[in-house]
């Protein structure tokens, strides 16, 4: 097996299941204050810090034109924004989750502010986005996967984050601000058919060929992870309950 799409190898041409290492999430945890030193792009070619945002409530969620994930968000999203205005909304724009002849990974900021502006358009996204830059900075070291978000207090505190992105876990979360939820780990099957395959022919007919051929292999790698984290936190509950 080859080694996690990282660093040299992390705008992988087109979509392994080797590209993710599940379980590996790097970034800030949920009562850690994140480090808000990271220079973006918005999508007139501009500088954003992530500083500007300190002092507010702040969720980021990360994806791209090309990812399933991140695109049955962006509905939900939009009302979430719409109901809790005092909140920032981000979406940071990495590496195409599944690129291929009609979408392939930038080269240059510019390529993948582009992308960024049709993600915006075609999909009606109504929060402010920003672009990582071509070598994943802050992808790096915010969580690999594709498709993560971050709820963080005005004091720069994480309250919650997960590995997959659902609007109505980051809704529990600002309803419940006064808690740190550590529970990070999201169990998925998937977005629907109905998005995953447009959005994925937004890379190409290719790209759509690679999800399909691996989804027996996503399907057994997720739940393989699900049983772990659930053994882990089952052992963790007993081991707690044994010191009491």
């Amino acid at each position: 097996m080859s080694a996690p799409a990282r660093d040299d190898s992390y705008a992988y041409p087109r979509f392994k299941m080797s590209n993710y290492e599940l379980g590996y999430f790097p970034g800030p945890k949920a009562g850690e204050t994140v480090n808000y030193d990271y220079t973006l792009t918005d999508l007139d070619g501009k500088e954003v810090s992530l500083s500007d945002y300190k002092g507010k409530w702040l969720v980021i969620e990360s994806g791209s034109l090309t990812c399933p994930m991140y695109v049955k968000n962006v509905k939900p999203f939009a009302k979430l924004k719409e109901k809790y205005p005092d909140v920032e909304w981000l979406v940071v724009y990495v590496r195409e989750a599944h690129p291929g002849e009609k979408a392939k990974q930038a080269e240059t900021i510019d390529g993948k502010i582009e992308y960024a502006k049709r993600n915006r358009d075609d999909y009606n996204e109504e929060r402010k986005i920003i672009v990582d830059d071509v070598a994943g900075k802050w992808h790096h070291d915010w969580g690999l996967l594709p498709n993560t978000v971050y709820v963080i207090n005005p004091e720069g505190q994480v309250t919650y984050r997960a590995d997959w992105s659902f609007a109505h876990n980051v809704e529990r979360a600002l309803e419940n601000r006064d808690t740190i939820n550590p529970d990070e780990h999201v169990a998925i099957l998937g977005a629907s058919p109905f998005i995953t395959i447009p959005v994925t022919l937004k890379g190409g007919w290719i790209a759509l060929f690679d999800i399909l051929i691996i989804f027996p292999k996503v399907y057994y790698m997720h739940f393989k992870l699900d049983i772990q984290t659930w053994w882990a936190k089952r052992k963790a509950r007993k081991e707690a309950a044994a010191a009491q």
